[in-house]
């Protein structure tokens, strides 16, 4: 048989040779079932809450305890034969006071067990002195004595229970609250479960009890969290719902040498566009492009702003000059330095031309002074 530790109720015990006091959890704040004052026809509860369902804690801190199963868990209990029923005592002197030699007396005894929505409920024969203590309410509460496995703390066996008002355990307050026709009652009238529609919608045989409903519960709980743990392993390695950060890195490389080969596009059309129109000229195309690259909007507010440098004259739009058509003859580098220095093209011309006309005559001058050098040195040749 494996290892089990035993846990018992009440206060705690902390000498060597005794029990290890049980899980404690407070149930101070489960109310008690009567608000009224005790009557002659008040009564001691027949069922009672031993053990609660599912995980629970202790005041203490000490637990997970689990009851996973607590068909199972009545099915080890009643193979231990206790044929007079499971002995209930008061304050767990079955464990605290009967080791030093003090008295244990019964307080009752559990003569049957069931499942109640996960919970086990036992129905119990008081003894008149116990039955009387609960319902003048000097006893309140009960707290289990019960076996479990160290390793999960899974619940395998009740051993006993005791009276108490130090609970350990949120189990439902035995308080007296019901008339004696009340408790007369069986346990049929409690809170009904629809137990043939659970077994209908689980698929279950007609005579499947509430603990294989529960039991059934579970195993689809459990189903669903392992295909919502693989769907979530699939999509790890699916490449529709992630990539790896390489290829992420390179796609992202990629689209900004796009995003930039785009812009210097938009550039250079933007910059050929403003240097037709006068606002910028020729020399300045490379400082534009970048500029323009780098801050489109911001370019396009500064030539917005320039004035033309050469009126509507330049000719850079496909048009030829005016004073080329007038015989002006200016280049755009000359008419831009007309723009610069505010000259019209006619005075430019006038300039140009006199100019022309002053080398022409140094030329002519020098001409003669080449003849007259030459015909002298030839006269002299000849003398």
């Amino acid at each position: 048989m494996q290892h089990l530790t035993t846990r018992t109720g009440g206060e705690s015990e902390t000498r060597a040779g005794k029990l290890i006091p049980s899980f404690v959890i407070d149930t101070a704040g489960a109310p008690a079932s009567a608000s009224a004052p005790p009557s002659e026809t008040a009564a001691a509860p027949e069922w009672i809450e031993l053990l609660p369902a599912g995980v629970f804690y202790g005041r203490d801190g000490r637990g997970p305890f689990r009851l996973d199963d607590p068909a199972a868990v009545i099915a080890s209990t009643t193979a231990l034969q206790m044929n007079a029923g499971i002995p209930i005592d008061y304050d767990h002197a079955t464990d605290f006071g009967a080791p030093e030699g003090r008295p244990a007396p019964a307080a009752g005894w559990i003569r049957e067990l069931e499942v109640r929505t996960g919970a086990v409920w036992g129905r119990v024969e008081w003894t008149a002195r116990a039955a009387s203590s609960i319902v003048a309410r000097e006893y309140r509460y009960v707290s289990p004595v019960f076996q479990f496995d160290p390793k999960d703390g899974v619940v395998r066996r009740l051993l006993r229970a005791g009276l108490t008002n130090n609970p350990n355990l949120h189990l439902t307050a035995i308080a007296a609250s019901h008339t004696a026709s009340a408790d007369n009652q069986t346990k049929d009238q409690r809170m009904e479960i629809p137990i043939d529609e659970l077994r209908e919608l689980l698929k279950l045989d007609d005579g499947a009890t509430a603990a294989d409903v529960v039991a059934k519960v579970r195993d689809l709980r459990a189903a669903g969290d392992a295909a919502s743990s693989q769907l979530t392993s699939t999509h790890a390695l699916d490449p529709a719902h992630y990539v790896a950060i390489a290829e992420f890195e390179r796609t992202l490389t990629e689209l900004n040498a796009l995003k930039a080969e785009r812009a210097r596009e938009r550039a250079a059309h933007t910059v050929e566009d403003a240097i037709r129109a006068g606002k910028l000229v020729p020399a300045q195309r490379e400082w534009a492009l970048a500029y323009c690259a780098a801050d489109a909007r911001g370019f396009q507010a500064f030539a917005a702003k320039q004035p033309s440098l050469v009126g509507d004259n330049l000719g850079l739009g496909g048009q030829p000059p005016a004073d080329s058509r007038a015989g002006g003859g200016l280049n755009a580098a000359e008419l831009a330095i007309c723009a610069q220095l505010g000259l019209k093209h006619s005075e430019f011309v006038r300039r140009k031309r006199g100019r022309a006309d002053f080398l022409s005559l140094e030329r002519n001058d020098a001409d003669l002074r080449n003849a007259a050098a030459r015909s002298a040195e030839l006269h002299n040749n000849q003398n």
